[in-house]
């Protein structure tokens, strides 16, 4: 069981300390993939933060948690791109199951 499950302000604390983390850490690449991409990948894999949390994570614009935002969304975009794609083809999935 999950600390953050279900509370979306808790998943988000997570993915802005994983940002500050790489702000510490100067944002490196392991195994040729940025660290927070992996660590970002991870945590949707292990169901440790929703689609949800990550959106609200990448809108936020708020002055406490500029430092490394714009290098954090930079490095995160592939993957972004991939949830978004991945939401799209789900969206796809479920109205065509309707349809039948």
């Amino acid at each position: 069981v999950s600390l953050v499950e279900d509370n979306l302000s808790a998943m988000m604390e997570v993915l802005f300390a994983i940002q500050r983390f790489c702000v510490v850490v100067k944002f490196p690449r392991v195994n040729g993939e940025y660290i927070i991409q992996a660590i970002f990948r991870a945590m949707y894999k292990f169901d440790l933060a929703d689609e949800e949390a990550f959106s609200e994570w990448r809108e936020d614009e708020s002055p406490a948690r500029e430092d490394g935002k714009g290098t954090s969304v930079i490095q995160t975009m592939d993957w972004f791109n991939w949830l978004d794609e991945d939401d799209e083809e789900s969206e796809e999935e479920y109205y065509e199951e309707e349809e039948e």
